[in-house]
């Protein structure tokens, strides 16, 4: 089961899967001990709701990084003798030790990745990560992004498991995540080069996106990812699209998923899929918004288009 309910804070600790843990209780219990994983590949995550004031001390698994962030009540916890606050998190190298101390009941997020998956999403994201060791404070919109994505796959593991049971939906999350993770940890440096023999010309630089596009046709994709493929930054990629078709790349992806979301849904099942399983496995995972904005664009809900084809 993705989702455990513990009458004892002992079970609780001794099932985390991300460090070795010391634990000590502070105060009476005050709410549930229940905790959420999932296991994307090569992405470990863990959702964890702790009901009394305790003190955890302890050290991550050798081989990788564990991102701690707190997602509700974040100034009840101290990380390492430094306050959190709703702009923070904490980051734990292999083997460092680490003390939590909670003055209360508190949601938490922790996600460990192992050191290859960071290596291979940005070569200098391992230093990156090195230099923002322990608690730190992120600009409003990082963390918030970040808080926001980690949050939804959480309800939705506890909600629907069973959308995590396929390959391409686990694919999906290791990719999408892994992009989340560089994006919050590693600053971006884009150099515009406005004149000279690195100018790409608009035309190639969407001729490139789109051919990229037929390459991954039914995979999830980033901003970042299209501006690799097409060798410039993700600022001039923007300005492209912008010219090109008047909507931003991220604006455009959205309608890509969208209408990835819809072919899926006329050509399944409806006895054996449902809507949840399907749009999991094109990184949707905050469905109301999906399907309001899937009923803007096609005039129904994701669940018409598949009642539709029985």
């Amino acid at each position: 089961m993705p989702t455990q309910t513990f009458s004892s804070f002992e079970d609780f600790y001794d099932a985390n899967r991300h460090s070795s843990l010391r634990h000590m209780l502070l105060g009476p219990k005050r709410g549930n001990w229940v905790l959420t994983y999932l296991i994307a590949n090569n992405l470990s995550l863990q959702w964890g709701q702790e009901g009394a004031k305790s003190l955890v001390e302890g050290a991550t698994r050798l081989g990788g990084i564990t991102i701690f962030l707190p997602t509700q009540n974040p100034s009840a916890l101290t990380g390492n003798g430094r306050r959190f606050d709703e702009f923070s998190l904490m980051t734990v190298r292999p083997g460092d030790e680490f003390c939590l101390s909670a003055t209360d009941w508190r949601h938490w997020a922790s996600l460990y990745i192992p050191n290859e998956v960071v290596a291979s999403a940005n070569r200098d994201a391992t230093a990156a990560i090195g230099l923002m060791t322990g608690v730190v404070q992120l600009p409003p919109n990082r963390i918030g992004r970040f808080r926001s994505v980690v949050e939804q796959l959480g309800v939705v593991v506890q909600r629907a498991a069973a959308a995590f049971e396929s390959v391409a939906a686990l694919k999906v999350v290791e990719r999408k995540l892994v992009q989340e993770i560089r994006n919050v940890l590693v600053m971006k440096h884009e150099v515009e080069h406005t004149h000279g023999p690195h100018v790409v010309p608009r035309r190639q630089i969407i001729c490139m996106a789109m051919d990229f596009f037929d390459q991954h046709d039914g995979e999830y994709l980033s901003v970042e990812q299209l501006a690799t493929a097409a060798g410039v930054s993700e600022r001039t990629l923007r300005d492209a699209f912008q010219q090109q078709f008047g909507i931003a790349p991220v604006q455009y992806l959205k309608l890509r998923t969208l209408h990835q979301v819809r072919r899926a849904l006329k050509s399944a099942d409806p006895s054996v899929k449902t809507v949840t399983e399907i749009a999991t496995q094109f990184g949707v995972w905050q469905f109301g918004r999906c399907a309001h904005d899937y009923r803007l664009l096609f005039g129904e809900f994701p669940s018409e288009t598949l009642r539709h084809q029985c």
